[in-house]
């Protein structure tokens, strides 16, 4: 029987290679019925939710770092200085440099520039202040005061600093009938005239320019107390003249800055920390600032 030959196309058939083989078909993707019951919807709500309020919480918990990273605490680095108004020999606020009011201007400067080389700290009396600040000469004011009366600045919310309002004389007196010779625009003189207005008519007030007036009129005996904050009450006594054992009320000093100043907000928020953590407290004390009631009668012989 004669040998066959198969036809070359037959050969090629029946050999397999990779070039040959079948290519399979691809299914296409299908989502299966239900799948959006099988998704874990709540713990996924619960990690969003937990997100949302940590994040919240950072930014109450630190709103320094918001306000330190502010467009105008960026033009204060810029410069180089903050400019801080404060008192100008009043112990324990400051006085000869040291005292309470500075203290809380070279935390500031740790805080703006994380260091004091950039604070620079400008003695003013409440008169001086205003027009220091409306000069530029001062960014801020730390003082023994309130407020300007001033639409153009405002104050911080959180005090600084909270004292008695007392009577100074040679004796103590009732209140009634009594003269007495106040600071012209303090609280001082609020407190004077709503003590008038509310509960002893026959108060006599006389408003004064400034405490050497007001000390002349009571060594001549043309009043017969001064009234004042507690902590002037100290530099002013002299001998024979004592301050009245009931404080006539209460004063509280704050941070002053152009209205809208970011820096009123900063004080807010550096203020209630402080207050919080006890430094302020412990400042306070350093400077002889706290139960001052107990020493106020003490350093001078009747």
């Amino acid at each position: 029987m004669p040998y066959h030959i198969p036809p070359i196309f037959a050969i090629i058939k029946s050999m397999e290679t990779k070039f040959n083989q079948p290519v399979p078909k691809k299914s296409k993707f299908r989502l299966r019925p239900g799948w959006q019951d099988r998704l874990p919807v709540r713990p996924l709500l619960l990690v969003a939710a937990f997100a949302v309020l940590l994040t919240l919480l950072i930014l109450v918990n630190q709103p320094r770092s918001r306000v330190l990273s502010s467009a105008e605490i960026e033009m204060v680095r810029s410069t180089g200085v903050l400019r801080i108004g404060v008192d100008d020999g009043i112990g324990g606020l400051c006085q000869n440099g040291k005292g309470l009011e500075t203290e809380i201007g070279l935390a500031l400067g740790e805080a703006v520039f994380n260091s004091t080389d950039g604070i620079t700290f400008v003695p003013c009396t409440r008169y001086s202040a205003l027009w220091r600040m409306y000069d530029g000469y001062i960014d801020l004011a730390l003082l023994s005061m309130r407020s300007f009366d001033n639409d153009n600045y405002a104050r911080n919310t959180v005090p600084f600093y909270t004292e008695d309002c007392v009577l100074m004389g040679y004796e103590e007196r009732p209140l009634e009938h009594l003269r007495i010779a106040v600071l012209n625009g303090t609280q001082s003189e609020e407190i004077a005239y709503r003590i008038l207005d509310q509960d002893e008519p026959e108060l006599v007030i006389i408003p004064c320019a400034d405490y050497y007036s007001m000390m002349v009129k009571l060594r001549a005996g043309s009043v017969d107390a001064v009234c004042m904050p507690r902590t002037v009450s100290r530099e002013y006594r002299e001998r024979g003249m004592v301050i009245y054992t009931r404080p006539i009320g209460t004063l509280s000093y704050y941070a002053i800055a152009p209205s809208g100043s970011i820096l009123l907000e900063l004080c807010d928020e550096v203020f209630t920390e402080w207050s919080e953590d006890g430094t302020m407290r412990k400042w306070q004390e350093e400077n002889g600032l706290v139960d001052l009631s107990d020493s106020s009668q003490a350093g001078i012989p009747d």
